[in-house]
């Protein structure tokens, strides 16, 4: 009997324990259909349900920037005021800049730059025939100082060199920063001298002296060969005090001089 019963026994063990996995098996595969059969619905439930929140917060306007009132009295100034000149600039001329950039210091006047276009035509006017253009021709001939054309030549040499070894120029850049600083000169062509004449200055004069010693204005003077700047105050103050002195006394001259005159009448008529 034993010889019959363990055959059976090791039978029946793989049916028994095999029915739950393919019943587990239909069971997660019809949820999952069934799971896959219900989403669209409920996803389809679920735009229906955010599209009128998402109406909602389009049709809502945005909240609009506040600005600080410094900002919007710049803006004012900009629309209305006289910052509306400044916001194109001017066509051949700088209009943010007068002719004196710095009240204090009157004789400074700078030159306007030169124009890419202009600078590139000295710079091939040159390179056509360099022994016969010099920088005095040159300068003649383009109305600008000698230094100036050495200066653009020096640079377009630079700018070539850049571009051959593949360094890309900013030309938009350039016509920007023209616009803006008045490099225009076909309107008012550009003359200067070829030559720039400096006022003679005295050249610097240095003298090493020791930290323990005391260096005064009296000594500084002995060494420029001046006077003290104290004595030249007094003695401007003192010519000042007499030439009002002397405007008062003769016044006061004036004044007695008038009070001395007596008014006679004399009848003429006998």
């Amino acid at each position: 009997m034993s010889r019959f019963l363990r055959p059976t026994l090791f039978r029946v063990q793989p049916s028994v324990l095999a029915t739950p996995r393919v019943e587990s098996q239909r069971l997660f595969s019809c949820t999952s259909r069934r799971w896959n059969e219900e989403k669209p619905a409920d996803t389809t439930a679920s735009t229906t349900e955010e599209t009128p929140q998402e109406e909602q917060q389009t049709e809502e306007e945005p909240e609009p920037i506040k600005l600080s009132s410094r900002r919007r009295q710049f803006h004012a100034w900009v629309r209305e005021g006289g910052g509306a000149r400044f916001v194109r600039p001017s066509q051949g001329t700088t209009n943010y800049l007068g002719a004196t950039p710095f009240p204090s210091n009157p004789l400074f006047q700078p030159r306007p730059p030169l124009t890419d276009a202009a600078r590139q035509e000295i710079y091939d006017t040159y390179t056509e025939n360099p022994e016969d253009w010099s920088s005095r021709k040159l300068a003649t001939k383009f109305g600008i100082s000698m230094r100036r054309v050495e200066a653009v030549l020096k640079l377009k040499e630079a700018e070539k060199q850049m571009e051959m070894d593949g360094v890309p120029i900013q030309k938009k850049f350039t016509k920007g920063i023209e616009k803006l600083m008045g490099a225009d000169q076909s309107i008012t062509p550009l003359t200067e001298p070829l030559v720039d004449i400096f006022p003679k200055v005295k050249k610097p004069t240095f003298k090493s002296v020791d930290e323990d010693v005391d260096f005064t204005e009296q000594d500084a003077a002995k060494t420029l060969n001046r006077q003290p700047y104290r004595v030249l105050e007094e003695r401007a103050i003192a010519r000042e005090e007499a030439k009002f002195a002397n405007s008062r006394a003769n016044k006061s001259e004036a004044r007695t001089d008038s009070k001395k005159k007596t008014f006679v009448i004399v009848d003429t008529s006998r």
